[in-house]
């Protein structure tokens, strides 16, 4: 019951906060000329019967005020690299509302411990990021892996008479997500009436991908110089299935200090959480004692020194 409260205290005040930012924030002209579009964009979902519903609707009520454009280009980036299907506004939605949730479950938890609920706040809020984190590397792993045999693909049908065009919708139709997703997308920018070199340059620019983007180099280059196409994508097709054979036997090798490096920078984590759920009085006194408090930042300070360190030493360039 008193976890129901803490929400609807939390949304309450979250609503009331963010129309006191927009007037002291920004001036009469431009908090009005934000009221305008959201009416506008409020009636045009209306009418179309597009309004979504539940908890999607209040996110997406609440992303429209939390919009600036600094960060919020940002994020929509991010969400179009893991292909998710909400803006970045929403995306901080979830995240404020997920700091809360952890800040009130702590706070009562430990019985107003501030500094604990404060611990559980940021930890909910990484958690997002950290899952859009590991959807992008998952998705870019995935694309490389695919990369060779698309330029296999688009060689071939070139040898065959097909155009450069036909050959990116082939690769569309034939291979599976992430690439013919993004391949699609970038069919349909070209269609749409976007030259070559810009719809390449927006895959380039979504994907992030070193090996993708010595591809785009090489085709952008042939277009201006001249060249057998068929032939170059072979040769970079060749030099990326390399690449990726590499790469996995480093990360063969690699395997155990990864891990270890892993389980040694969570272990006090857990440890820690476990100790303050069964006894919050036998770990409160590094909280409330001087000694307790250094011993805290001498440890977070060597486990961030010893994270960059197993990075430094697992993390081989190819």
């Amino acid at each position: 019951m008193v976890l129901l409260i803490s929400v609807g205290v939390f949304l309450s005040m979250m609503t009331l906060l963010l129309w006191l930012h927009q007037f002291v924030s920004a001036d009469n002209r431009v908090f009005v000329d934000r009221l305008d579009r959201f009416a506008v964009k409020m009636n045009k979902s209306g009418e179309e019967g597009n309004d979504p519903k539940g908890l999607r609707r209040v996110i997406l009520k609440l992303s429209q005020h939390l919009g600036s454009p600094k960060w919020e280009r940002s994020l929509d980036h991010r969400m179009q690299q893991a292909s998710l299907p909400i803006k970045g506004a929403e995306f901080m939605v979830i995240c404020l509302s997920l700091a809360f949730l952890g800040f009130a479950i702590v706070y009562i938890r430990s019985v107003g411990n501030v500094i604990f609920a404060f611990a559980g706040a940021f930890t909910l809020f990484c958690i997002p990021y950290l899952i859009v984190r590991a959807r992008i590397i998952r998705r870019m792993k995935a694309l490389n892996l695919q990369l060779g045999d698309a330029l296999i693909l688009i060689s071939n049908s070139l040898r065959t008479g097909y155009s450069f065009l036909q050959s990116f919708d082939l690769v569309a139709r034939e291979m599976q997500p992430p690439i013919s997703a993004e391949f699609s997308r970038t069919i349909k920018e070209m269609n749409l009436g976007m030259t070559t070199e810009d719809a390449l340059a927006g895959m380039d620019k979504r994907i992030n991908s070193n090996d993708l983007n010595l591809v785009i180099t090489a085709v952008l280059i042939q277009r201006q110089v001249g060249g057998n196409l068929a032939e170059l994508l072979d040769n970079l097709s060749h030099t990326i299935r390399e690449r990726v054979r590499v790469r996995g036997h480093i990360q063969t090798l690699t395997a155990q200090g990864r891990i270890s490096g892993l389980v040694v920078s969570l272990l006090p984590i857990v440890v820690g959480f476990c100790i303050f759920f069964l006894n919050p009085e036998y770990i409160n006194v590094l909280f409330t004692h001087h000694t307790g408090n250094m011993l805290l930042i001498g440890a977070a300070v060597s486990q961030i020194i010893g994270i960059v360190l197993v990075r430094s030493i697992v993390n081989i360039e190819v």
